[in-house]
């Protein structure tokens, strides 16, 4: 008996040691955490008593992680730019475009040049068009803190057009933002990482990290993980009461955004991107294959929102297209952003639709 807890002990400490090992090596030649260096101003996010956060003015960091190494620049006004001293400069275009939305607006895991807004800027001067682009997006905002934010800045700005970009993470989270009355709230999400500064959730074990990347990379291992989330639930049909409920607070939140816009000149453009997974399902699938329907987050907004006059644009058939095709990676695998690929394929499509509405 002695001799057998001694032999099980040697083991466990064999297979400890081997396991600190393993740890110790990816943490030195392959690293898996997000390190994040503030070489002007504070943490990128600033606390706001009715937002939960906004970004903090006059900021500029450099942020690294294994799938990439980008720096990220806030000007005085708070929103992302190139450079802090010069981003400040106000245009007299002839057409102001305001962009709205979260980490995919503000360009998250990607370089300046690189994000949508930018991209999207370029092809618009490019044919000529006199337009200014405002990119406010803000990381880490569902779409109850995109309309109070909207409404907070849309007078010092002015825009003809109003942008907001719409994505099934912001499903999961909105609520009714709150009336007079106190009836409904206003779903904040959680801030802290962003304000604080501190990096992701993700398990502090690099092992684990590597691993779980190693097997993102592979599609259909990528789409089964997700479906084993709650979140399968959103692309399930008969909807569930909670997905009703969801499906009907975002849509009264886009109806606010646009009787707002509306009644101030302004035209409202939604634009739907989809998650990762949801272009990984489609592309394999088709539209119309497998056990779970990936348009629901798009087409049940949409139809909620039908008599309204709204310009709608939708990436998910064009991004599962161009995935289907070219079977180039479009997002970051591990972090979820789009990348550069990414970024541009949107850019274009949504030059595509918005440019024949501007006239000459």
């Amino acid at each position: 008996m002695g001799g057998a807890i001694r032999d099980t002990a040697i083991i466990a400490l064999v297979t400890a040691l081997m396991m600190a090992s393993v740890e110790f090596g990816v943490r030195i030649f392959a690293p898996q955490k997000e390190y994040t260096e503030y070489v002007e101003g504070g943490p990128l996010g600033l606390e706001d008593p009715v937002l939960g956060h906004v970004n903090r003015p006059n900021v500029r960091a450099h942020v690294r992680a294994p799938e990439f190494k980008v720096e990220y620049v806030v000007d005085s006004r708070g929103f992302r730019a190139n450079t802090i001293q010069d981003s400040d400069e106000r245009s007299e275009a002839a057409t102001k475009i305001l962009l709205i939305g979260d980490s995919f607006t503000f360009g998250a895991a990607n370089h300046y040049e690189e994000i949508w807004p930018v991209r999207l800027s370029k092809l618009m001067k490019k044919d000529g068009s006199n337009v200014e682009i405002v990119n406010a997006g803000v990381a880490g905002y569902n779409t109850a803190q995109q309309a109070l934010f909207l409404e907070r800045i849309f007078d010092d700005i002015r825009p003809d057009y109003v942008v907001v970009m719409y994505l099934p993470n912001d499903l999961f989270a909105n609520e009714p933002i709150a009336n007079s009355d106190g009836n409904g709230e206003l779903a904040k999400g959680d801030a802290s990482a962003v304000v604080g500064g501190r990096g992701s959730k993700k398990s502090q074990l690099q092992t684990v990290i590597l691993l779980k990347r190693l097997l993102m990379k592979n599609d259909r291992l990528y789409s089964n993980l997700y479906k084993m989330t709650p979140r399968r639930e959103f692309f399930e049909t008969p909807a569930s009461d909670l997905v009703a409920h969801k499906m009907q607070a975002t849509a009264s939140i886009l109806d606010r955004i646009y009787q707002f816009c509306e009644s101030r000149n302004s035209k409202l453009v939604v634009v739907s991107v989809p998650q990762l997974f949801q272009v990984i399902e489609q592309a394999s699938t088709g539209p119309d294959g497998g056990d779970l329907d990936v348009s629901i987050p798009d087409a049940g907004i949409q139809s909620l929102l039908s008599d309204k006059d709204i310009v709608w644009i939708s990436a998910l058939d064009t991004l599962s297209e161009h995935y289907a095709a070219e079977k180039q990676d479009l997002y970051h695998r591990y972090d979820g952003h789009l990348n550069g690929l990414g970024n541009d394929v949107v850019a274009r499509l949504i030059y595509d639709e918005l440019h024949p509405l501007l006239g000459p």
